[in-house]
């Protein structure tokens, strides 16, 4: 089904994952999605997820507290959707980050090359027009090997980093994150490269 390929859209040009971060996702809990579709009538979507042998927990959590870490230094954001990149540079900025944002892969490179030096970090996407999170982190590495860059992906870490493998890739994360989650990776990575 052509409904499940990145930037695949009926209407004007594709902008983003759509359906198959979903699948990734899903297929990332060992879960499924069913379709029924009938023109002039509309779609159904079922989303079907694995028994769970756990016990229910209550909803109602206290709300997590943002770490209170503080980074310094530049990083790179590079996603096509605007909400992440939004999320990103607010909580990296609260944090003590300075932070540039792409929204393509290509635009990505282009940041990346006037600002090689500076940059501490870069938080890619893997799924991008223009070129992909692989493309643009092999152009990076090519600029800059030493560079520490966390893929971020809808897909699960097996399916996403599997063509990254012995290439230098620092970290991933799997989207939605949590603005703690995202903090608390970076703080991983870049403690590991201070030891």
């Amino acid at each position: 089904m052509k409904i499940f390929d990145p930037f695949y859209t009926t209407k004007f040009t594709g902008r983003g994952l759509g359906l198959a971060a979903v699948l990734g996702i899903m297929r990332g809990h060992n879960g499924a999605i069913k379709i029924y579709s009938e023109p002039e009538k509309g779609t159904t979507f079922k989303i079907l997820f694995p028994l769970s042998d756990k016990t229910a927990m209550s909803i109602h959590k206290e709300k997590a507290v943002v770490s209170q870490w503080v980074g310094s230094g530049l990083i790179l954001v590079a996603d096509d959707e605007e909400t992440i990149r939004a999320l990103c540079k607010n909580t990296l900025e609260r944090s003590g980050f300075t932070v540039i944002c792409a929204s393509d892969g290509k635009e990505a490179v282009e940041l990346f090359q006037k600002n090689t030096q500076k940059i501490k970090m870069v938080i890619l996407d893997m799924t991008m027009p223009h070129l992909n999170g692989e493309e643009a982190f092999r152009e990076m590495r090519h600029i800059r090997p030493d560079v520490k860059v966390l893929l971020s992906s809808g897909y699960n870490e097996q399916n996403a980093t599997n063509n990254f493998v012995g290439k230098g890739l620092a970290g991933f994360l799997q989207k939605p994150y949590k603005p703690e989650t995202l903090l608390a990776k970076i703080k991983h990575i870049l403690s590991e490269e201070s030891e």
